[in-house]
């Protein structure tokens, strides 16, 4: 029996974590609302990234294709739910904010993971 392995996706949030906090710090010096509203954008992309590859991949196999189903639906609602959400508590709670710096970091975690995506996907298939 052949069984499939769970792709290793956590280690696509580890790698951005890394380099968003690394990024933050290194602006932290320049500016401090430059550099939490780099910070939050990013996070804003990587959370709910992560909430829907913990619902996506949390069941696998043919036999159990249609709750596998179920959880990507409820990982997909979740994932925007956790995007809209954080937009929202952010633009109400968060007073000085630097919203090119916030929609960069949002937008260059959106291209970095799907960059780590096509890494780890053709690293799997070596």
């Amino acid at each position: 029996m052949v069984s499939i392995k769970k792709p290793p996706v956590y280690r696509i949030y580890q790698s951005q974590l890394l380099i968003l906090l690394s990024v933050g710090v290194c602006t932290y010096w320049l500016d401090l609302v430059v550099s939490y509203s780099i910070v939050l954008g990013g996070l804003l992309n990587i959370i709910p990234n992560a909430y829907f590859a913990y619902y996506a991949f949390r069941i696998m196999g043919a036999k159990q294709s249609e709750n596998a189903l179920r959880m990507i639906y409820r990982g997909e609602i979740g994932k925007f739910s956790l995007t809209i959400m954080g937009f929202a508590i952010i633009f109400v709670t968060v007073k000085k904010l630097h919203y090119g710096a916030l929609f960069g970091a949002y937008a260059s975690c959106l291209v970095l993971h799907a960059w780590f995506a096509q890494h780890v996907i053709s690293e799997r298939h070596r």
